[in-house]
């Protein structure tokens, strides 16, 4: 429990202070009401430890669990009859975020100045998307806010366990990988140049001997070389990424890519399809829904490809049609937005769509992790033979030349 430094006045106008423990700073103040305290001030004692960690929380993320649990309280709170102020207050005081408990304070502060949820909200763009700022103030606008902040709070819930299983399929063959790079620095620094000097009487060496000698050689006396070389990779790659051409081509080769491909695209699609279907049925304008979308989809490519749809639907057709033509969309989504078009119910259809190509996510990645751990496993392979190969043939050599 934190504690706060008061200073007061009692009921015959002595100054009197000190240090007690509350819940919060509110209990603290009816706590001294309730003493017959007149309250100057009250300031919350941080401790050397807190101080640390208030330094350190510009560097805290506020992940999409915290906005999950915050989303489904606030609908909570809203549904009992709660004020909506009241509701942010009382979060503000259960967040265990601080990072996220300070936004909802000033989202709060700014609510009970007059300004809409959706407005106060909009001022902190990079905790609150630009899909939740919509469907708000579309759920304002309807008097279904409980409901918008359900659904956004489901569509989270989603999108983070989706990014947890990708993310889990791939741990495995990232430690394999980071492990085997390391054995390998770990022979061309250490264990390898003891049999340089050996191996350098050996006469004309094979071919794998003198690369590997070569690579010692470079990581132990040139190193900072290749530190250079990855940085300048790095910084070209990400300088070309930022230019629209650049991105776009990016995202084009990521959607070919022979394993990672069909699974990057498929992702895109279930994001198009849930973050367009959720809009819908929240009451945002189409027209809108698509330009988030187009924002947040996360591929220049289908990005193009909904920039089109917009002009189209500006031109007062249909998005079927367009989306059949855009690179990335398969045959199926235009045709099932158009049988959603026709009968009026396009948000349904949206959903359904996510849902199949949530299900073949989740059977991409499984088949994704049972082919990347016996890739994985061959390439470490392949490295642990080449190096024993350059380190065997040379002896085999030797004792050839010793036989004669």
């Amino acid at each position: 429990m934190p504690s706060y430094s008061y200073r007061a006045r009692d009921k015959t106008g002595k100054a009197v202070s000190g240090v007690l423990e509350a819940e919060n700073q509110r209990a603290l103040i009816e706590k001294l009401r309730s003493m017959d305290y007149f309250v100057a001030s009250v300031k919350e004692e941080v401790a050397a430890s807190a101080i640390s960690a208030d330094i350190l929380e510009p560097l805290r993320r506020i992940s999409g669990k915290d906005l999950v649990v915050f989303y489904h309280q606030l609908a909570v709170m809203i549904a009992s009859g709660l004020t909506l102020t009241t509701a942010l207050s009382v979060l503000s005081e259960q967040i265990e975020n601080k990072k996220l408990r300070r936004i909802a304070e000033e989202v709060r502060a700014s609510v009970e100045e007059g300004n809409a949820l959706s407005s106060s909200v909009e001022k902190h763009p990079r905790v609150f998307s630009k899909l939740f700022i919509s469907m708000v103030r579309a759920g304002e606008a309807s008097g279904t806010l409980e409901g918008i902040l359900n659904r956004v709070a489901t569509f989270t819930e989603e999108a983070e366990e989706l990014r947890g299983e990708i993310k889990s399929a791939l741990t495995y063959p990232i430690v394999i990988v980071c492990g085997a790079i390391v054995v390998v620095i770990f022979l061309t620094v250490k264990v390898i140049p003891k049999f340089t000097a050996v191996l350098g009487t050996a006469g004309s060496l094979p071919l794998p001997t003198r690369l590997l000698m070569g690579l010692s050689d470079l990581i132990r006396h040139r190193w900072y070389f290749i530190i250079l070389a990855i940085a300048g990779l790095v910084f070209a790659v990400w300088q070309f990424v930022r230019t629209e051409g650049g991105r776009f081509l990016i995202d084009r080769l990521k959607l070919k890519l022979p394993i990672f491909g069909p699974l990057i695209g498929k992702v895109a699609i279930a994001r198009f399809a849930r973050t367009f279907g959720t809009l819908i049925a929240s009451g945002v304008p189409i027209m809108q829904s698509l330009r988030i979308v187009e924002e947040t989809i996360g591929n220049a490519v289908l990005a193009k490809g909904i920039d089109n749809v917009c002009d189209q639907v500006n031109r007062g057709e249909s998005m079927s049609e367009p989306l059949r033509r855009s690179e990335g969309f398969p045959p199926m989504i235009s045709q099932m937005v158009a049988i959603g078009e026709e009968t009026g119910t396009l948000d349904e259809v949206l959903s359904k769509i996510s849902d199949f190509y949530d299900r073949e996510i989740k059977y991409a990645v499984s088949r994704l992790t049972s082919l990347i751990e016996p890739i994985t496993l061959a390439l470490v392979g392949a490295m642990i033979a080449f190096i024993a190969l350059s380190l065997i043939l040379p002896m085999f050599n030797m004792y050839g030349e010793i036989g004669k």
